[in-house]
């Protein structure tokens, strides 16, 4: 899923991504909103991952949702 897109469709995606990370605030991941690097620290913090661990444990689930998304929303 590009960034584009995931900004895009980021009330959605915030409400699936603290469904599956039950650990994350939704008030802090919107501040998060447009910058990676502090997302991917995040989810290393509340989920005791590294920082690689979560960046590619965010990369993973964005695929998964990507596909899961009706084509009309994922174009």
């Amino acid at each position: 899923m590009s960034c584009t897109t995931a900004l895009t469709r980021w009330p959605h995606l915030l409400e699936q991504l603290c469904g599956q990370f039950h650990h994350l605030d939704p008030a802090v991941l919107t501040r998060f909103r447009s910058d990676r690097q502090k997302m991917n620290l995040y989810l290393a913090e509340t989920h005791d991952l590294t920082i690689a661990e979560a960046a590619e444990t965010l990369d993973d689930w964005l695929m998964f949702q990507a596909h899961r998304l009706p084509e009309h929303i994922a174009a």
